[in-house]
């Protein structure tokens, strides 16, 4: 394991992935799929011309990027050092778990928040463990449309006004989340019971205090602590990536 980790933040000349283990996995399990009956044939080959080539595809251009960022953070930071990385436990076990839930999703906003987070992870190896195991689960199981509920709960005001959709003459043009929520996010508006499902699912992991569309809009208490740490941990990679202008 040592060794790759290594070569997959080696120079991008050297760098993962090629053939290894993972390729056997998959040659085994397509091995065992054409004995089962009936539908061993069939799967097989959906296993070998469909569903192999795209976890591969995933997983390479996951890696890849992953490495290509911590060289960013690398060359950022003086203190830092790649290889330190490599006996880490804490940060192995981010990585298989940020990997695992990359290749699950297809939504390239989702991977992106992966990526912040495991940087940010590393960035920051003082934060609380704990917080981050729970920070790690909760974008494994929570949608883009989550995100994009929290965030408009914590800056739903700025976010109608960078929009043009806020009159500070007219705070109550919008009464409620629902209205404030579909005017910004339209693939959203009209979806009640989508909104209600993920704003309870907020409220029950800690992170907001809304308890559904008919809230009135904006709640100044909305968004827990917990809730604004999160999407600190998933929305900006660490402030070294961000180049000079994020210090303005």
């Amino acid at each position: 394991m040592a060794q790759e980790i290594t070569k997959l933040f080696a120079k991008r000349s050297e760098r993962y992935p090629e053939p290894d283990e993972a390729d056997v996995a998959h040659a085994t399990a397509r091995a065992l799929l054409s004995t089962l009956p009936v539908i061993g044939g069939p799967a097989a080959e959906l296993f070998s011309q469909v569903i192999t080539p795209a976890l591969s595809r995933r997983r390479d251009e996951w890696l890849k990027d992953l490495a290509d960022a911590v060289d960013r953070l690398e060359a950022a930071r003086g203190n830092f050092k790649v290889e330190n990385l490599v006996s880490d436990e804490r940060f192995l076990s981010a990585v298989i778990q940020t990997t695992r839930s990359a290749i699950a999703t297809h939504e390239p906003d989702k991977r992106e928040m992966l990526r912040n987070a495991l940087l940010n992870s590393v960035a920051s190896p003082s934060s609380i463990e704990g917080i981050e195991d729970l920070f790690f689960a909760l974008i494994d199981s929570f949608s883009v449309s989550h995100i994009k509920v929290l965030e408009f709960i914590w800056k739903g005001v700025a976010t109608l006004n960078e929009a043009g959709k806020w009159n500070p003459m007219d705070p109550y043009r919008y009464h409620d989340y629902r209205s404030a929520i579909g005017e910004v996010y339209p693939e959203l508006k009209g979806q009640d019971g989508l909104i209600s499902c993920l704003m309870a699912d907020l409220r029950s992991k800690g992170l907001s205090t809304v308890v559904g569309p008919d809230d009135v809009f904006p709640k100044s208490s909305g968004i827990t602590n917990m809730g604004i740490q999160f999407l600190n941990f998933i929305l900006e990679p660490p402030k070294a990536l961000l180049g000079p202008e994020s210090s303005k």
